[in-house]
């Protein structure tokens, strides 16, 4: 029997007994494919009796680290490079002093230390990894009720090794299509109302019908990159109210809705990642329609990278003018064992 057909009756077999097998994601004779592995339905969610609400841990292994990054494979990577016909490169990043004073008001703002030697010059950054576009990493934020992370990881794993840190995203790039849902320019054309500094909440079915107006469809790996005009709207705030905007402790933002429909439509999309230009990518603070918020369904139930406040201005008019919404997306976050977010250094390129 090839291992291919024994892995698929051996997972088959554990599923009937509910247990999840761990399956190999490195390089070697025995890889197993994303494309091979049987993709559970949204309903089979949690894998085993007992795991938190929509989880999927078990799926790449028990000891897995990469999460959804597992369908980043060769061939989505090859697949991504034909993105790349213009030779058009966006930047994707906020400054790193912007927002000027952060959402959270317990996060510090970047401090940056020019130091003149005489004969050179140093520099000194001093920031919290969130103040400013980021990915969320796995160790960000575990399911409320169990206080577990990602595969079933506890805060003292945390607090005393590098288990899922953001190392495991920079020791292996990103490197994939992304796909922008423009639902700021939607809004705009519809006059739907834009409340950007309340929790006002993108629904699945105008994203879907962002989808059908441009005319995309998505593919196994991509990353959702969904534009809300939250940075938009705040570049237009005088200092003062920036600075008032980021002392908040409800720290409301709009966002996608995280309603059962739209997290269920996520899964079935097998995106990779997802990334927004608001705070949380969700609607914030989360009402959680269904129980749980995204952040714990999307971080420690899947293993899935939230990019929070990334600059996508120049993505949205670049893709109106080329009259395409997909790109190849590259990311190499900060190589910082144990660290819990990274700027993303994200680049979109046409």
């Amino acid at each position: 029997m090839s291992f291919t057909k024994l892995l698929l009756s051996t997972r088959w077999f554990s599923k009937k007994f509910n247990q999840v097998e761990p399956l190999q994601t490195s390089a070697g004779s025995n890889t197993v494919s994303a494309s091979i592995i049987p993709r559970p339905q949204f309903d089979e969610l949690p894998l085993k009796k007992g795991h938190p609400k929509g989880s999927a841990w078990g799926l790449w292994g028990d000891h897995d680290e990469r999460g959804t990054l597992n369908l980043i494979t060769e061939d989505v990577v090859r697949a991504a490079s034909a993105e790349f016909i213009q030779g058009i490169v966006v930047n994707l990043n906020l400054p790193l002093d912007v927002p000027l004073k952060p959402m959270n008001p317990r996060r510090k703002p970047c401090a940056h230390n020019l130091i003149a030697k005489g004969h050179a010059n140093d520099d000194e950054l001093d920031f919290n990894t969130q103040s400013s576009s980021h990915w969320d990493g796995l160790r960000h934020f575990p399911y409320s009720e169990s206080k577990q992370f990602y595969n079933g990881v506890v805060q003292d794993e945390i607090s005393s090794s590098h288990k899922i840190g953001i190392q495991n995203i920079a020791e292996k790039p990103i490197v994939t299509r992304g796909v922008l849902l423009d639902w700021y320019a939607y809004a705009q054309r519809k006059g739907l109302p834009h409340r950007p500094f309340t929790n006002q909440a993108i629904t699945l079915e105008e994203l879907l019908e962002v989808a059908r107006e441009q005319r995309v469809t998505f593919r196994r790996g991509d990353i959702l990159v969904i534009r809300t005009g939250w940075t938009a709207a705040y570049s237009r705030l005088s200092d003062a109210e920036k600075k008032r905007l980021g002392g908040r402790d409800d720290r409301a933002s709009c966002g996608v809705e995280a309603t059962e429909a739209a997290i269920r439509w996520h899964w079935e999309q097998e995106f990779s990642a997802v990334a927004s230009d608001t705070v949380a990518y969700e609607a914030w603070p989360s009402p959680k329609p269904w129980g749980v918020c995204m952040h714990e369904v999307f971080l420690s139930g899947w293993g899935m990278p939230i990019g929070e406040c990334w600059d996508l201005e120049g993505l949205s008019e670049t893709c109106r003018k080329l009259g395409r919404w997909t790109f190849m997306l590259t990311s190499q976050p900060l190589n910082l064992p144990g660290g819990v977010a990274s700027p993303p250094n994200a680049t979109a390129i046409f």
